[in-house]
């Protein structure tokens, strides 16, 4: 007789395709944010239109995570999965073919697209096929899948141009992401069809219901889950932490009825964490996008294989994150966040040397600080409050997020367009100095207990 739990080698299966379809979506998001140079003189254009093609796919995942998490339940989880991860990847293998700016940029929305129906509903899927001793280990394996192709989109890209030149770059990582969409519906098939999904590994007894009509109520709850995933995937994906411990917030008693809950929700700071989410995120994209920009001009004039190696700087961000549970056991978050934004100050103003040294370090302190300010403002969305539906509220942190890196990019190339690197460091340093005004005339953004 069937227990009713996934057997092991399902849970295998399942928790490899979602980290696969985790790095395939995650490997075309950036592809282009190391190649703008190249983009910009092949198609006679200004460096903020080629920032569009950065900008263009962030803002459509950004609009399309909460849509999508609401369609899931209605087309099923898996194919949505399946169709997210092969669409990407075909829309990626046309980008080196388009023959205007007009077009790429319009393809690379809709590789945006897309790409939001993975981070969209990959935990929800993973919530509803795991049993629930299983569930933390593999939505960390997703969050890592998120990081490893967040990285190779700019670093795998850049190498393989440096051979093929910046058409073969983008068909090369488009042919990886489409052999690794390949994978995962390979992996996915026996949740593809409604006739095969009998067969799934939530084996059933004879008098079990059919799994299929499991509660609406369950799925939709676990749906609601996965709006958080989103770069709580590319968040926890650079974040590698749940919300740690002391978010939580005094309820008012299991006897009294829960207040009433915003479509939006503003209260307790939470617009505070939503806006510094939001410019920490200008920060750190715009940064980054212009960088390469930057590096391929006097006095370097760097390849872009020597450029994409230079977003190996991404996994300091990864150390921060690992420790950031343990400063916050030792500290207040928001002193941590007031030093994660000095740190990147510094590291800012550090970059305005001529001296690849110098802007290796600049860089390392200003991605520094950038996760300490980020990771302790994405916990608090999703912390739990009187009131606040702690989902929606991260859902909504997710979309602003996105918003931010978008106009990131686009506004560092306006920058460094008039006022060449100085420019995008003035950017940043604006951006900084109002999550500090933030944080020291809202303390608390959302960390502390209250009563």
């Amino acid at each position: 007789m069937s227990t009713g739990e996934p057997s092991p080698t399902s849970t295998r299966r399942t928790v490899a395709a979602v980290f696969l379809a985790g790095v395939s979506v995650f490997l075309v998001l950036y592809e282009t944010q190391g190649l703008l140079p190249a983009i910009r003189d092949a198609y006679g254009i200004d460096g903020p239109t080629a920032s569009l093609t950065v900008s263009a796919t962030n803002v459509a995942m950004a609009c399309f995570l909460i849509p999508f998490s609401m369609l899931a339940p209605r087309i099923g989880h898996a194919r949505q999965i399946g169709a997210g991860v092969i669409v990407a990847a075909i829309l990626a293998l046309v980008l080196p073919f388009t023959p205007t700016p007009e077009l790429l940029i319009a393809v690379r929305f809709l590789q945006g697209l897309a790409i939001a129906s993975v981070p969209a509903t990959a935990m929800a899927y993973l919530s509803l096929r795991l049993p629930p001793a299983a569930l933390p280990g593999a939505i960390g394996v997703y969050i890592a899948g998120n990081t490893i192709g967040g990285l190779c989109s700019r670093l795998l890209t850049g190498l393989a141009s440096e051979f093929l030149g910046w058409h073969g770059g983008l068909a090369f990582t488009a042919a990886v992401a489409l052999i690794f969409g390949l994978i995962v519906v390979w992996l996915l098939r026996h949740d593809l069809f409604p006739s095969a999904r009998s067969r799934a590994v939530l084996d059933t007894d004879p008098g079990d219901p059919d799994p299929t009509e499991a509660d609406s109520t369950i799925t939709e709850a676990a749906d609601r889950d996965a709006v958080t995933a989103g770069d709580d995937a590319a968040d926890a994906s650079a974040d590698g932490d749940a919300a740690p411990a002391g978010d939580t917030v005094d309820d008012s008693g299991a006897g009294s009825a829960p207040p009433p809950r915003r479509a939006i929700p503003l209260s307790g700071g939470l617009w505070r964490i939503y806006l510094t989410g939001f410019l920490c995120m200008i920060v750190f994209g715009g940064s980054f996008t212009m960088l390469g920009t930057r590096l391929q001009q006097d006095p370097w004039h760097l390849s872009e294989g020597a450029v994409a190696l230079f977003f190996l700087i991404y996994l300091v961000g990864t150390v921060v994150t690992t420790y950031y549970g343990r400063l916050a056991t030792k500290y207040p978050r928001t002193r941590i966040t007031l030093a994660g934004m000095v740190i990147a100050l510094v590291g800012a103003g550090l970059t305005l040397v001529d001296s690849l040294v110098v802007i290796i370090l600049g860089m390392s302190l200003l991605t520094a600080g950038f996760f300490l300010g980020h990771t302790g403002a994405s916990a608090a969305a999703s912390a739990a409050r009187p009131g606040v539906d702690s989902t929606r509220s991260s859902a909504i942190y997710l979309t602003v997020y996105y918003l931010g890196t978008s106009l990131g990019a686009w506004l560092s190339a306006v920058l460094f367009a008039d006022f060449a690197w100085p420019g995008v460091v003035g950017m940043c340093a604006a951006s900084l100095i109002a999550v500090l005004v933030l944080t020291l005339t809202g303390a608390p953004i959302g960390f502390r207990k209250r009563n």
